[in-house]
């Protein structure tokens, strides 16, 4: 009785390749869907904070009668201090911020309107513009 060797049970190399490929295709998928979530959270956390400060200056607004040139946890009663900080800690403003605001019509501190902008990845700029334009 001969046995013949070159029958043995086990995967060619050729199978084996097209798994790989197969899994890292699968990989870079996963790895590109996660990398754009997490860019869409951050986008909206964004969004968030600038509409926390639009609703904390309009209320200053209705109290003052004018908005602030600037502003901070203090000026802003009531605003989460984590709302003033971008995603990488920097506050409005601040060299390579993503957050910044532009008062307009100040005369001394006290200003007419002004501008909320937060720079986003996933799409153009957010932008919040003051109730009362001047």
């Amino acid at each position: 009785m001969k046995k013949n060797l070159s029958k043995q049970a086990g995967f060619t190399i050729i199978e084996l390749m097209v798994v790989i490929v197969f899994l890292s295709a699968l990989s870079a998928i996963a790895l590109i869907n996660i990398r754009g979530i997490r860019a869409e959270n951050r986008d909206a956390e964004r969004k968030g904070d600038i509409n926390a400060v639009f609703f904390q200056l309009e209320t200053f607004h209705q109290t003052n009668g004018y908005y602030p040139e600037a502003f901070d946890a203090k000026t802003l009663k009531g605003i989460d201090p984590a709302a003033l900080k971008d995603t990488v800690g920097l506050t409005f403003n601040e060299d390579g911020s993503q957050y910044h605001y532009r008062a307009r019509g100040c005369n001394e501190t006290k200003c007419k309107s002004y501008e909320l902008t937060a720079d986003l990845e996933k799409e153009a700029p957010f932008i919040k513009q003051s109730l009362i334009q001047s």
